[in-house]
């Protein structure tokens, strides 16, 4: 992988703004089919990219639509070569909204309606590029003001699925200590106990009903282990 200073960064930067005024100059004949081309690099962003493209591809079709090709290709240029020469967010995890939904014990439709309301932090969903990505950092804010972050209801998704499909059988020791962790968990995401947080409320969303209903099972089996949260 190339590595890029700040000098070379605002130089291939440049050549990208220069490479796309050259549109202005094609024949009109050929510059005909140029929206083609455009389209057809949004469509490889937005299937590729692992920073989320949403804003960029949501310009790009406000551009076409005006007729401004070479903005559109300029921006999709930048944005690039922006990417290919940053160095951070590089490994961060992409997820869909399938995967997410996944995650977060809900329908996908549900997951495009948290994403139309404005509920994953930083993200928006175009209108005509469809297939949003969510990255691991993004935040869902639930009307209550809890917030949770895709990373952590992938990593409580990913370790309720090892705990189903275990292949040896876990001791009642491990069995205890994977009830101790989930309940940890709740009380890390509402910050408190169970008894003083979802237990005393008289409404709950359909999120905290279905955690209040995990806990409270996870509480109940912990206690006919004989074990302490």
């Amino acid at each position: 992988m190339f590595m890029f200073n700040l000098a070379e960064k605002e130089i291939a930067i440049t050549e990208a703004v220069t490479i796309s005024e050259l549109v202005k100059s094609v024949p009109e004949p050929q510059s005909k089919n140029l929206p083609l081309f455009v389209m057809a690099l949004a469509n490889y962003i937005e299937k590729t990219s692992s920073h989320n493209p949403s804003g960029i591809l949501q310009e790009v079709q406000r551009c076409l639509t005006e007729q401004n090709t070479h903005r559109a290709l300029q921006r999709l240029l930048v944005h690039m070569v922006t990417v290919g020469t940053s160095e951070d967010s590089l490994n961060m995890r992409m997820y869909t909204t399938g995967e997410v939904a996944r995650f977060f014990g809900v329908s996908v439709a549900t997951i495009n309606n948290w994403l139309n309301q404005g509920r994953f932090l930083g993200i928006e969903k175009g209108e005509r590029f469809k297939q949003v990505r969510i990255p691991e950092n993004a935040v869902y804010s639930a009307p209550t003001g809890v917030q949770t972050s895709v990373a952590d209801a992938a990593e409580a998704y990913e370790r309720e699925q090892a705990r189903l499909h275990r292949v040896r059988p876990m001791t009642e020791a491990e069995e205890l200590a994977e009830l101790v962790n989930a309940v940890v968990y709740f009380e890390e995401k509402y910050d408190g106990t169970y008894e003083d947080t979802l237990d005393t409320k008289l409404e709950l969303t359909p999120d905290e009903a279905r955690d209040a209903q995990q806990w409270e099972g996870l509480l109940r089996s912990i206690e006919r282990r004989g074990g302490g949260a």
